[in-house]
């Protein structure tokens, strides 16, 4: 007999710990962050709204292609490879 366990599940992005910083250790400003992806990645852009969002890891619903963008904006933040499962933040009661 198998049993059915029901859970509440909570998923979303979070980027905090890749945001990046001024030469001060501060997070720079999400408008400073959008022109800088503007600037130098607009084939990565997204909404300051999507940004704010994510960083503040409260970015529950998004697009698939969104999510890309950010996992690949990451990646160059962290001068390392992330993919999205590393953004993503899952909690279960």
């Amino acid at each position: 007999m198998n049993a059915i366990v029901l859970t509440n599940v909570k998923a979303y992005i979070d980027i905090s710990e890749w945001w990046l910083k001024d030469s001060n250790g501060e997070p720079l400003s999400v408008y400073a962050v959008h022109k800088m992806i503007e600037d130098n990645y607009p084939h990565l852009s997204v909404t300051r709204h999507t940004l704010t969002r994510a960083r503040d890891g409260q970015l529950e619903k998004f697009d698939a292609v969104n999510a890309v963008k950010l996992a690949r904006l990451c990646s160059k933040w962290a001068g390392k490879v992330l993919r999205i499962d590393d953004l993503i933040k899952v909690e279960e009661d």
